[in-house]
């Protein structure tokens, strides 16, 4: 890079100088290193400088205090917040001192550290929003609407776990916001295309923004900052787009330009790209294909995913009514869950719920659920299957015996999990 070279035509006042100072420490504070979620393998907390100094920046000017144990990194937390804080003040302070040494240096390299931070933005923006965007196509981001979901009144949800429940549901829906996102990010990682993939990545982020704030999302600043990343690349084209989209006028071309400029390393710089760009979409459609097809596999073993109300409930011989407030009869049972196929619950008549791992073998109709939490917590069951509507089991659980008959309800009992596209509603 040639310190001395600045690109003809540019006017860099000492304040524009000075923002783009601002601009690039920022941002380059702000993505490393937990901006790389795209680097699978990368644990960002083995290589981060922040943890530490963040805290004390909390505790010493914002009045904070922290839980070491549950920083909640990533998630609108009290931690994300101090670090932005102390990004931007670590920013403003070597801004003015980068400042006072480039006043006396007079060094003209304006240029290139803009293209170098419009780069460093293109490629994380890029891969950040193809990263995303292959969770939605592959559908494993908002997970599937299992009957737990359906089964769950509205109310119960949290903001965010109603905008999960509503994303779960349409596949389509999914997919198509992921290939708008994907194909956004894809296009900003080639110089030619930036402007067309910093429209559409501004669409597909300011739809996410305002989603995020309105559920409650807790990722918010995470999208936030994302979307104005995304803005830092179109201000450049701003009056361009103005005189076209809205002052109806003619505008010049530009070009986007590169980083390297000397033709003898343009090749290298090629070939670096190009085997970057390769890595990263082959890694994370390695990784996200592995994800997707674990939890397509997951669902595909369970089986017996439904939810099975109780209709007759003998302990030792005994039965017991359906009495409200009994802590020893189910009331209800649910296979599976929408993150979780191997996950089941049952809820007592309290309204009660117990989380079960469980394991089914089909052949010999066993049925084995035990609780992660309490090792003498373990059935051990027989089922039969008298129809398609009915199910019942039998028995042992901590030295009694069980005898469970129960009414089947599956996905297609359920308006939502019954819904299908209608093009002629009245036909």
């Amino acid at each position: 890079m040639n310190l001395r070279s600045e690109q003809a035509g540019t006017q860099w006042t000492p304040v524009r100088k000075f923002l783009l100072r601002f601009g690039f420490l920022y941002w380059v504070f702000y993505i490393f290193p937990y901006g790389f979620e795209y680097l699978n393998w990368l644990t960002a907390d083995d290589i981060s400088p922040w943890t530490g100094i963040t805290q004390w920046f909390g505790e010493t000017f914002l009045g904070w205090t922290f839980n070491p144990e549950r920083l909640a990194k990533g998630f609108d937390s009290k931690y994300d917040f101090a670090r932005f804080m102390l990004c931007g003040a670590l920013s403003i302070i070597l801004s003015i001192i980068w400042s006072i040494i480039d006043s006396r240096k007079r060094w003209q390299y304006s240029s290139k550290l803009h293209s170098l931070l419009r780069t460093i933005l293109r490629y994380h923006i890029g891969f950040t929003l193809f990263l995303y965007g292959i969770a939605k196509v592959y559908l494993y981001q908002f997970g599937y609407m299992g009957l737990d979901r359906m089964d769950n009144p509205v109310g119960n949800n949290s903001p965010m776990g109603f905008l999960w429940l509503f994303m779960s549901y349409s596949p389509t829906y999914n997919i198509g916001t992921g290939l708008i996102e994907m194909v956004g990010g894809v296009l900003l990682l080639f110089r030619r295309s930036t402007l067309l993939g910093a429209i559409i990545s501004f669409v597909a982020m300011a739809n996410v923004v305002l989603i995020d704030i309105a559920y409650d999302v807790t990722v918010k600043m995470f999208a936030i900052h994302l979307m104005l990343m995304v803005m830092v690349l179109l201000l450049d084209d701003a009056k361009r787009l103005m005189n076209v989209l809205v002052l109806n006028r003619p505008t010049k071309a530009s070009r986007e330009v590169p980083l390297i400029s000397n033709p003898r390393y343009r090749i290298s710089g090629y070939v670096l790209k190009t085997l970057l760009i390769g890595y990263i979409i082959i890694a994370t459609l390695q990784f996200s294909g592995g994800i997707r097809d674990t939890r397509l596999d997951n669902r595909k073993q369970a089986i017996l995913h439904s939810k099975y109300v109780v209709d007759q409930f003998i302990i030792n011989g005994d039965t017991l009514a359906p009495l409200r407030g009994d802590q020893n009869r189910w009331d209800e049972m649910m296979i599976g869950s929408s993150f979780s196929p191997t996950r089941m619950t049952i809820k007592d008549m309290t309204g009660g719920n117990k989380a079960y791992v469980y394991e089914a073998d089909t052949l010999k109709k066993s049925f084995i659920f035990y609780s992660r939490r309490d090792s003498t917590d373990r059935y051990e069951m027989q089922y039969t299957q008298p129809s398609e509507k009915r199910f019942v089991m039998d028995g042992l659980h901590k030295g009694d015996t069980l005898h469970v008959e129960m009414d089947i309800f599956s996905r297609e009992d359920y308006r939502l999990g019954a819904g299908k596209i209608n093009w002629v509603r009245d036909l």
